[in-house]
């Protein structure tokens, strides 16, 4: 067959795959292209009947496979991703640390699943489903532009029917009572069945000081709904142990078990620790942690008092009520609270890495930003924080970050 006729077999057969699927394929041949690349050239003969193929084989031999349709080398859509956008594209190595499908009961007629979990050495990611009886119809109305679905009051109001979701604040890993992590975060959706609500959340376990590895039972308090009354540290203190964190309670859990591996010894960290300093703060990265998910950067700032002196004397001591009584001072976060979350991760030229991307949180000492993932062996030479204006980073109080 000559090259143009097989050309247009082979793009006849080809299905139309999303831009996301697209880019993951190309980054695990690329994977798998520079494994070949790098064997020692004594092992990268190709061999006849079962031998190793050189990378040019190797990769026709991937492509036409993918082409074909197979999904032995095709990464899952993980829907974590569709709903938490600020994640940014699935990366290659998402299906290493994610799993599917963990578990499922019914609850009060309503078939509870867990969808989606995965770890990434420093958040814990969930995603799971209620889908109510009886019902023929998608949840939730088609709002904006884009004409998206979202949850209505009488969607919600499905909770309490059936007396079940989240009825307290915790939950329980191998029995150990997690609080609310900061830096956590929820979003319910409607689901793509009928009665369906699919609830998507993440926990910071790095800030309760919690890193898991291998099977983990995890109990959610989803299942139905307890009285609050029954579980009041002031009424109940046998049901709270001597931290006054409450003992994994026996009623209203949906529980499963995930398999967190061995991420946490995949996670690359660094410590550039390299001060910039402003007229209103001294800024320094302190870590930046790259995980199978996410990219992490941590800074410690020392604000300049009297950047904060002056501040006051211009606008007053701090917020008043209508009484003008001071209801709390003026801080650092007034002064360069604007400018620390408007800065954007660049590379030594100057180059925006991610555009149109929002993740900072901060206080008057600390800031964090959230990146997507970012392959560690493939970064610029240089990675810094700076502050982007029409395009053009202004590295004049840049912050280094590697």
């Amino acid at each position: 067959m000559k090259q143009e006729t097989f050309r247009r077999e082979l793009q006849n057969l080809t299905l139309d795959v999303p831009e996301g699927f697209h880019c993951r394929v190309e980054a695990f041949l690329q994977e798998k292209v520079d494994q070949e690349v790098n064997m020692k050239d004594s092992t990268k003969r190709a061999l006849y009947m079962g031998g190793r193929f050189s990378s040019r084989v190797l990769l026709f031999a991937l492509v036409a496979v993918l082409a074909l349709g197979t999904a032995a080398v095709a990464a899952t859509q993980w829907g974590i991703f569709d709903t938490l956008t600020w994640l940014g594209t699935q990366p290659p190595t998402a299906d290493s640390v994610m799993q599917g499908k963990l578990h499922s009961e019914t609850v009060n007629g309503v078939e509870i699943t867990i969808e989606e979990a995965g770890y990434d050495g420093r958040t814990l990611f969930l995603q799971y489903s209620y889908r109510f009886p009886g019902m023929t119809e998608l949840l939730g109305e088609a709002m904006g532009g884009k004409g998206i679905r979202m949850l209505t009051e009488e969607d919600l109001a499905l909770f309490d029917r059936y007396n079940v979701g989240w009825w307290i604040d915790a939950f329980w890993i191998n029995g150990q009572c997690m609080d609310m992590a900061g830096g956590s975060g929820s979003e319910d959706r409607p689901g793509d069945k009928p009665g369906e609500i699919v609830h998507t959340e993440y926990w910071r376990l790095d800030n309760l000081d919690v890193g898991l590895n291998g099977e983990v039972e995890i109990a959610l308090p989803i299942g139905e709904r307890q009285p609050l009354s029954e579980y009041s540290l002031r009424d109940h203190p046998e049901k709270y142990d001597a931290d006054k964190n409450l003992i994994k309670p026996d009623k209203g859990l949906v529980t499963f078990t995930f398999d967190a591996k061995d991420t946490l010894s995949r996670v690359v960290e660094a410590k550039p620790d390299i001060p910039t300093v402003t007229p209103d703060v001294t800024v320094r990265v302190t870590e930046v942690a790259y995980t199978p998910l996410m990219t992490y950067i941590h800074l410690a700032m020392e604000p300049n008092p009297d950047s904060i002196a002056a501040y006051k004397a211009e606008h007053g001591e701090g917020w008043l009520d209508e009484d003008g009584n001071l209801l709390w001072a003026y801080t650092g976060m007034d002064v360069y609270g604007g400018w620390i979350s408007g800065l954007q991760l660049v590379d030594g030229k100057g180059n925006v890495i991610f555009r149109d991307h929002g993740g900072c949180s901060s206080s008057e000492v600390w800031a964090e930003f959230t990146y997507p993932y970012m392959e560690p062996a493939q970064l610029p030479e240089q990675l810094w924080l700076a502050p982007v204006k029409d395009g053009a980073a202004d590295m004049t109080y840049a912050i280094r970050v590697k």
